[in-house]
């Protein structure tokens, strides 16, 4: 027997929300474990941002992780999304400011920051021996788009920037 209605499609049960400070969660747990430099929240509408606040602050709390969140002003205000950024060390977030000021956005250049989310990179002691590297570079963000994002506004288009 089919624990679910016929006439609901399981995939749509899940819950933005909960998915979204899910992941923040888990990221921040690698962060805080420091298997990650830092994290991005998944990406969110402006308006989504009061209802998400308390707890992803509770969640950065309870991980001893600081919160910073990324406005994007410079992507049109019909197209902008916001997330945070998780990190453990003062100077991480000096890290993406500089990535940023060379007018990189995760939004449309993210390999700009892999280095920096520690995608394909070891750091620590005698990390400099690592040979590091992501064996098959997949597109996976299928599943989070979907739940997410409208149709259509993910990826953001090209023409969404203000200053570029």
């Amino acid at each position: 027997m089919n624990p679910y209605s016929e006439s609901v499609d399981p995939a749509r049960m899940i819950e933005r929300k909960s998915f979204m400070l899910g992941m923040m969660t888990a990221f921040g747990e690698c962060v805080a474990g420091e298997a990650k430099k830092c994290a991005f929240s998944p990406p969110f509408y402006p308006q989504d941002y009061y209802i998400l606040k308390n707890e992803a602050e509770r969640i950065a709390d309870e991980l001893k992780l600081f919160l910073w969140l990324e406005e994007n002003e410079e992507i049109k205000e019909e197209n902008r999304v916001m997330w945070w950024v998780m990190y453990k060390f003062p100077e991480i977030l000096d890290e993406y400011h500089a990535i940023r000021a060379k007018g990189f956005n995760p939004a449309y250049e993210f390999e700009e920051f892999a280095e920096l989310l520690s995608y394909g990179y070891a750091f620590g002691i005698n990390s400099e021996q690592v040979s590091s590297m992501i064996r098959t570079k997949e597109d996976t963000m299928e599943t989070v788009t979907r739940i997410l994002f409208q149709a259509g506004d993910w990826p953001l288009p090209p023409d969404s920037r203000n200053n570029k």
